[in-house]
């Protein structure tokens, strides 16, 4: 008689839970004679052979949820994907133990495992103040202990509430330019004298006056910003990156200058001109213009829904190899990543990431998923 697969992984489940009768033992040992169950058996305590699968297992979720975790399981095994092993089902099971049913999804593809997870590490916090670096030098916390929602600093008056930075400057003020700086982990928004409002990623700076003097309104990035730019047709809007410049009107777009020589400019609304080695390029909505130092620029169409999730405190990647997503790692935890293991650099995963949750979740999946040990060090995270 062929072995009831199903049940006896149920089983074999149930003993690593400590759950399992005197009756169901018995059951189990005999059906270990059969060399599939013993293969099928040996595949699910090397999966579970840490101590935080263990623990998880022991937490011993209800009846309920145990019944929804089956079915993932018996869903899984009926799917048609080439050779879907038990490592990989109860690999997509455990995704949900951890983090509970219907938050994260762990699915197999041929060549690539799929990953949607979220991340923000539950550590206590060190200092991660936003600051306002004035033309005079001295430095304001935005947030933080040492910050006040509204103060008068020479002659202008700085509100900072809701995670945004609002000024009033003194008629005859002076135009000499800030530096609004963004730490790792945080995101922050500031409404320009002109009414333009530029949203701040995570490891991102502004340079900005207190007041657009002259016939233009510009503002240097760095890092990755949006801008919704207040429409003025007589004083046009610049903004300036390491490798070119962005000229506007009034408009609505991203900038995107982390990886280094390479600048993306993304247009939501409006119409922008792309300004590079002495080349200019102009980008309807819903086109986006890349360059990197000495090349021409490319343009080409994009999804704003993925290009400005990280407003939302989301990222998106399809296709991307850890290296990629260790730059937003780094960025949102700000934990430097280290790979022991070099070829981990090159796993490829498609992956939403929320910077609402623990960094734990995260390294949890990389193990399911890959195989992937880890090491943490202080801000250090080796991968093994």
């Amino acid at each position: 008689m062929e072995p009831d697969h199903n049940h006896i992984r149920q089983l074999y489940l149930q003993q690593l839970m400590d759950k399992l009768s005197e009756q169901e033992k018995l059951e189990l040992e005999a059906a270990m004679e059969d060399p599939g169950i013993r293969q099928m058996c040996r595949d699910l305590d090397e999966l579970y052979s840490s101590p935080e699968m263990r623990e998880l297992l022991r937490e011993r979720p209800t009846s309920t949820r145990w019944n929804e975790l089956m079915e993932v399981i018996m869903e899984r095994e009926d799917e048609p994907v080439r050779y879907l092993t038990v490592r990989n089902l109860v690999a997509a099971a455990t995704v949900l133990l951890v983090i509970g049913l219907g938050t994260w999804f762990l699915w197999v593809k041929p060549q690539q495992q799929s990953i949607n997870y979220s991340a923000a590490t539950e550590k206590a916090e060190k200092s991660y103040d936003i600051r306002l670096k004035l033309y005079s030098g001295e430095e304001v916390a935005l947030t933080g202990p040492e910050s006040n929602s509204s103060r008068l600093i020479g002659d202008v008056q700085l509100m900072s509430e809701n995670k945004t930075l609002r000024y009033q400057q003194r008629p005859g003020g002076g135009s000499l330019w800030n530096s609004l700086e963004v730490p790792a982990k945080k995101d922050y928004k500031i409404l320009l004298a002109d009414g333009t409002v530029v949203t701040l990623n995570s490891s991102s700076s502004l340079r900005f006056p207190f007041s657009f003097t002259g016939n233009t309104r510009e503002v240097e990035v760095k890092g990755e910003a949006y801008f919704e730019v207040a429409k003025n047709a007589e004083k046009p809007f610049i903004v300036h990156t390491p490798n070119g410049d962005i000229r506007v009107l009034g408009t609505s777009f991203n900038v995107n200058t982390y990886e280094p020589g390479k600048t993306t400019t993304s247009l939501v609304a409006g119409s922008i001109k792309a300004v590079a080695a002495g080349k200019e390029v102009l980008l309807q909505p819903n086109q986006e213009a890349s360059w990197k130092t000495g090349e021409p620029i490319v343009v080409q169409r994009f999804e704003a829904s993925r290009a400005l999730s990280w407003m939302d405190g989301v990222h998106f990647f399809e296709g991307a190899n850890m290296k990629a997503i260790a730059d937003v790692v780094d960025r949102w935890y700000d934990v430097k990543i280290v790979y022991d293991n070099p070829a981990i650099a090159a796993y490829k995963f498609d992956v939403k990431l929320d910077k609402g949750r623990p960094l734990e979740e995260f390294l949890a999946v990389l193990k399911i998923a890959k195989g992937v040990n880890y090491k943490l060090e202080g801000n250090i995270l080796h991968l093994q």
